[in-house]
């Protein structure tokens, strides 16, 4: 370790100040902060080796400059000025976060503080200083700004009424839509309040009954619900509560969604009233058959016999609390059935946010989810406001399939998802449901022409649908599951009864991979066209 230089003529030699100790050097030197003493000039008369090394010179080469030779102009003038006040004054500058300049360019964040240094007399001889460097922390600090901006606009672009609950069923977050709905501005006129204070009586009572169900059971709650406000006519609302953990996995509170459905409820009203006679004709017919016949739901009651013509199963094992992988089967008429899988960017609190938004422009849509590519198209379009505010990636892959069992057909959009498999149980023909020119994942490309593909869906045909989750599970070489095991497994489905099926695969991947808890979320679905 090279001894401290030797003074220069200044004052501070003059009046014998102490820095000349090898204990001093050695403390000095050994310290990661930035340490160093100034004359009243505000030239450097002794450093320790981080701050040398930060001006890119040895501790002797630094003796007698200032920073005007190290730094930028306009940085070495206020460094400066700070300095002289301090030897003016006497009053210290403790912990300046600033934003330093070299003359090369180069930039970085630090804490500073800055003393005057006195002599044995207690006259100011100068000044002398410790800085840090903090520029990973900064960095971090800008990261998780541009984190939560992503997430506030997503929260606020979205057009269904979103907010957050403690377990006391206080709010703690809310969006722009929903802070509408409350009456109020702001944030702050509503954070800490619940539902029963902006709507007395029933309703926010029902609704704090409906939190409790999600707090203290931890279940999922989705219903339609409907209001009468005090002017106007009644309103109706797909609600969706779900459990929110933090990240140790204890509940925190609940993330609720309203999607306003009323513009459907009153179309599906207006339906009713007009063909009433039929619908009451239809029903009895109906009520009739069903009193005969135990049905598991949904049922397609197409085959004459009365059973359903398609037998459906599922499994989803979720990576975290809140995954981005959704499914759904729709009714959308009593010989349609749609099949929507679903794969969200990302996990947590966001990633929960979009599938909601998925979910709510399917059940929009209503009997207009007959065409699959319409009803990619409308998730697209409903996905890029938020892309186009952010200016960052905000996709869904998204697979949404029409079975028709009274044609035995399968129509189907897929906008980037992992084909789905077609097992023909006749010919053991495995076909893949994908265009033949794969198009890009929802939310990507601004009113892209989704196309609609088609196969045959005939008795005993077996649709297995997943996520990427399924596919990517690897084993400790690196080696992923694939397509290739997956055809295996399928062909030998038909041997397995398919309430077993999902489950038979989820043991195939967990041996393949040799673990059981994966690093991504798992959607396994499957629907069966029965045989009798």
């Amino acid at each position: 370790m090279s001894n401290p230089p030797a003074m220069p003529p200044t004052s501070a030699a003059q009046s014998g100040a102490p820095l000349d100790s090898d204990i001093l050097r050695m403390l000095m030197d050994t310290s990661p902060d930035q340490i160093y003493f100034k004359d009243r000039e505000s030239r450097i008369v002794v450093n320790n080796l981080a701050h040398a090394h930060s001006l890119g010179a040895r501790p002797e080469q630094c003796v007698g400059k200032t920073d005007f030779d190290f730094f930028v102009s306009e940085h070495a003038a206020l460094a400066f000025a700070d300095e002289q006040e301090i030897i003016r004054t006497g009053a210290p500058v403790v912990g300046k976060v600033e934003r330093l300049t070299m003359r090369d360019g180069s930039r970085n964040w630090v804490s500073t503080t800055k003393l005057p240094w006195r002599d044995r007399d207690g006259r100011i001889i100068g000044t002398f200083g410790i800085t840090r460097d903090i520029s990973a922390t900064k960095d971090a600090e800008e990261r998780l700004i541009e984190e939560r901006n992503l997430l506030r606009t997503i929260i606020d672009n979205l057009p269904s009424r979103l907010y957050v609950k403690d377990l006391q069923s206080r709010y703690v977050l809310n969006n722009r839509a929903h802070l509408e709905l409350l009456g109020v501005k702001d944030q702050a006129q509503a954070v800490g309040r619940t539902t029963a204070d902006f709507f007395p009586g029933d309703r926010g009572q029902q609704a704090l009954a409906d939190d409790r169900v999600v707090l203290q059971g931890g279940h999922v709650f989705n219903q339609e619900k409907s209001d009468l406000p005090a002017q106007g006519e009644a309103r109706w609302s797909l609600v969706t509560k779900v459990p929110l953990h933090d990240s140790h996995g204890t509940l925190a509170g609940l993330v609720g969604i309203s999607h306003d459905i009323t513009r459907r409820k009153v179309a599906e009203q207006e339906l009713q009233r007009r063909t009433a006679e039929m619908e009451t004709d239809l029903l009895m017919a109906r009520q009739v058959q069903e009193a005969f016949l135990t049905r598991p739901y949904p049922l397609f009651p197409h085959r004459s016999s009365g059973t359903s013509a398609l037998h459906f199963a599922h499994r989803y094992l979720p990576a975290t609390t809140l995954g981005g992988d959704f499914f759904d089967f729709v009714q959308l008429s009593p010989s349609q059935c749609g099949i929507l899988v679903c794969d969200v960017m990302g996990h947590g609190v966001r990633a929960g946010l979009l599938t909601a938004l998925v979910r709510g422009v399917v059940e929009e849509l209503g009997r207009r989810g007959a065409d699959p590519a319409h009803v990619v198209a409308e998730i697209n379009r409903s996905l890029m406001p938020i892309v186009e505010r952010t200016g960052q990636p905000v996709f869904a892959t998204i697979f949404f399939g029409v079975i028709d069992v009274a044609a035995e057909r399968l129509t189907y959009a897929n906008a980037g998802h992992p084909a789905p498999l077609v097992l023909h149980r006749r010919s053991r023909e495995i076909v893949h449901l994908t265009p033949d020119d794969p198009e890009p994942a929802a939310g990507l490309l601004n009113e892209f022409p989704y196309s609609r593909g088609e196969c045959d869906f005939a008795r005993g045909d077996i649709f297995l649908g997943y996520t990427d989750g399924v596919l990517e599970a690897a084993d400790e070489t690196g080696e992923m599951f694939g397509t290739r095991r997956l055809e295996a497994f399928l062909q030998e489905a038909p041997g397995i009864a398919l309430a077993d099926l999902c489950g038979r695969l989820v043991t195939d991947v967990e041996r393949h991979s040799h673990r059981t808890v994966f690093e991504d979320d798992v959607c396994i679905v499957a629907v069966e066209a029965t045989l009798d």
